[in-house]
């Protein structure tokens, strides 16, 4: 496992660290399938991210269509500005909700 990538059952929350690239997105969807199947994850932190391309940004989007076992779309927590930059190039921004948590929209 990829020390870059970790899921803490504890918080419910998957952080990506480094690149998240076509070389780690086989690795990044199979945590994320297996994140999204203990039904504990409930946020992503891509503070550290220092690295997106259209496949992690497909991966993104896929972690952003997902709901927690709560019911609730899966918050984004933090971002690092190269997430920020490749949405908003994508046309996709992070939006608060009504309770304060965040999601990505278009």
């Amino acid at each position: 496992m990829n020390a870059n990538l970790r899921f803490d059952p504890d918080t419910g929350c998957l952080t990506f660290q480094g690149e998240l690239t076509i070389y780690q997105a086989k690795e990044a969807t199979d945590l994320l399938r297996e994140a999204f199947g203990t039904g504990k994850l409930n946020c992503l932190d891509l503070a550290g991210v220092t690295e997106l391309d259209t496949a992690g940004l497909q991966l993104l989007m896929v972690a952003a269509g997902l709901d927690s076992a709560s019911g609730k779309a899966i918050e984004v927590l933090t971002s690092s500005e190269v997430v920020l930059q490749a949405l908003g190039f994508a046309g996709v921004k992070l939006e608060s909700g009504e309770t304060g948590d965040r999601g990505l929209s278009q």
